[in-house]
């Protein structure tokens, strides 16, 4: 059981192509999936980044879900708050199952 203060959404991407009629290529897309209740607290967060003389923000989750029916296989997902705020868009460094409590710890 989690004790819920966000949600997590999934990137979906969907490949071009080539269109069969022009022979032009088709741009690929991207969405967001359904959002999924979770559990997130801050590894690391700090304001003290720099590149190029400009600020920037540090920040490391780990975020915990409940085990899937199918496998989680996202590479990149958005996080956002109880109100919707997002926290920000983040790319998948590991999941981890947790067999025992059966959830998921994704550290992002």
């Amino acid at each position: 059981m989690i004790i819920q203060n966000g949600y997590i959404q999934a990137k979906t991407k969907t490949a071009g192509g080539i269109d069969p009629v022009t022979g032009f290529p088709i741009a690929s897309s991207a969405s967001w999936g359904e959002p999924i209740a979770c559990q997130y607290t801050a590894n690391m967060y700090n304001q003290l980044g720099r590149s190029n003389g400009e600020a920037f923000t540090i920040a490391q989750y780990t975020i915990l879900i409940e085990k899937q029916l199918t496998a989680f296989t996202a590479e990149q997902i958005k996080l956002t708050d109880m109100n919707g705020a997002v926290v920000g868009e983040f790319s998948i460094k590991s999941i981890d199952v947790l067999d025992g409590v059966e959830q998921l710890r994704i550290t992002v």
